[in-house]
C-alpha cells in the first residue's frame, strides 16, 4: 500500500501532461479548521499547481482590523493562486464574512477574470455559506475537499467536553492542555457544524438556493472502500447530497486521510482543465 500514492501521482501527472495547457484565472484557496495558508504548501498542493502554471499571487490575512493583502512575486501571472488565512476558531458566520471580503478583494484586483474557489474541510463549508449568503460574483466553480457539508458528529463530542458544570470544567481547563482550550475557543463554531436539524445553521444553508456555478466534491475513502474519513463522513463530504445542489455536483473519490496531500494538487489540476473544456 505504501507505493500506491506514488503510482497514482505518476498516473495523474501523465494524464495532466497529456491535457492542453490549463487556462483559467484566479484560484482562491481556503484552509480548514486549525489549518493555515501553509496547509497548501506543506502538502505540496501549491507546488503541483505552480508546476502547471498556477502561480502564487497573494496571501490575504483576515485580521481584526480588516483584510491584509500580502502580494507575492507572481501577482500578475496569467493563472493566479490567492490564499486566504482565516481564524478558523471563530464562528462559521464570522469566517464567511472574512471570505466575502477576500472575494471582493479578488474581484477588485482582477475585475476581468473568473474565480475558482477551493476549500479544504471547514474551508469548503465557509466558502459555500458565503457564496449562498452574499452571492458569487465572477465565481465559476466551488471545489471542496473533505468538507463537512452535512456537519460532523464530532462537533457533539467537542461540545460535551466543554459543557461540564463547575468545578469539573475548571479542572478540565487546567489539565486539558491546548486541545481543550481550542475547543473552548471554538464553542460557537461547534454549535454551527453539528448535523443539520431545523433551527440550525446547516439546515438553513442546505435548503437555500445556491449560485448557478459548477460544484466539485472531493470525497475521501477508507482502505476498505467505505466513503469518508475519521473526521467527516462520506455522505457529508458529497455536495450531491445537498438538496439545493444535487446532480449539479461532481463527486471525485480521492485520498484516504482527512488532511491535504500531494494527490489533491493533481486532482485540482484536472478539475481546472475540466472547467476550460
Amino acid at each position: 500500500m505504501k507505493g500506491l500514492p506514488t503510482v497514482v501521482a505518476g498516473l495523474l501527472l501523465l494524464l495532466a501532461n497529456l491535457l492542453p495547457a490549463v487556462r483559467a484565472d484566479v484560484l482562491l484557496e481556503v484552509h480548514g479548521f486549525e489549518g493555515s495558508v501553509y496547509s497548501w504548501e506543506r502538502s505540496g498542493v501549491n507546488s503541483v499547481l505552480h508546476q502547471f502554471g498556477w502561480k502564487r499571487a497573494a496571501v490575504l490575512v483576515a485580521a481584526p482590523q480588516g483584510l491584509i493583502a500580502l502580494p507575492m512575486r507572481w501577482q500578475d501571472a496569467e493563472n493566479k493562486v490567492v490564499n486566504l488565512q482565516l481564524n478558523s476558531e471563530v464562528s462559521l458566520i464570522g469566517q464567511a464574512n472574512a471570505f466575502t471580503a477576500a472575494l471582493r478583494w479578488v474581484n477588485d484586483r482582477y475585475p476581468a477574470e473568473k474565480i475558482i474557489v477551493v476549500g479544504h474541510s471547514l474551508g469548503g463549508l465557509v466558502a459555500r455559506l458565503a457564496l449562498v449568503r452574499d452571492g458569487a460574483p465572477h465565481v465559476k466553480a466551488l471545489v471542496t475537499i473533505a468538507s463537512p457539508h452535512q456537519g460532523t458528529v464530532l462537533a457533539y463530542r467537542g461540545l460535551d467536553e466543554v459543557n461540564d458544570p463547575f468545578p469539573l470544567n475548571k479542572l478540565k481547563e487546567f489539565f486539558g492542555g491546548e486541545t481543550y482550550k481550542i475547543l473552548e475557543r471554538s464553542r460557537m463554531l461547534l454549535h454551527e457544524i453539528v448535523p443539520p436539524i431545523p433551527g440550525k445553521l446547516l439546515y438553513w444553508l442546505n435548503t437555500r438556493k445556491h449560485p448557478d456555478i459548477r460544484y466539485f466534491s472531493v470525497v475521501r475513502s477508507s482502505v476498505n472502500g467505505v466513503l469518508g474519513d475519521p473526521i467527516v463522513s462520506g455522505f457529508s463530504q458529497d455536495m450531491a447530497n445537498i438538496p439545493a445542489i444535487g446532480k449539479s455536483s461532481t463527486r471525485i473519490i480521492q485520498g484516504f486521510q482527512h488532511g491535504l496531500t500531494l494527490l489533491d494538487g493533481y486532482t485540482l489540476v484536472n478539475i481546472l482543465q475540466q472547467l476550460e473544456s
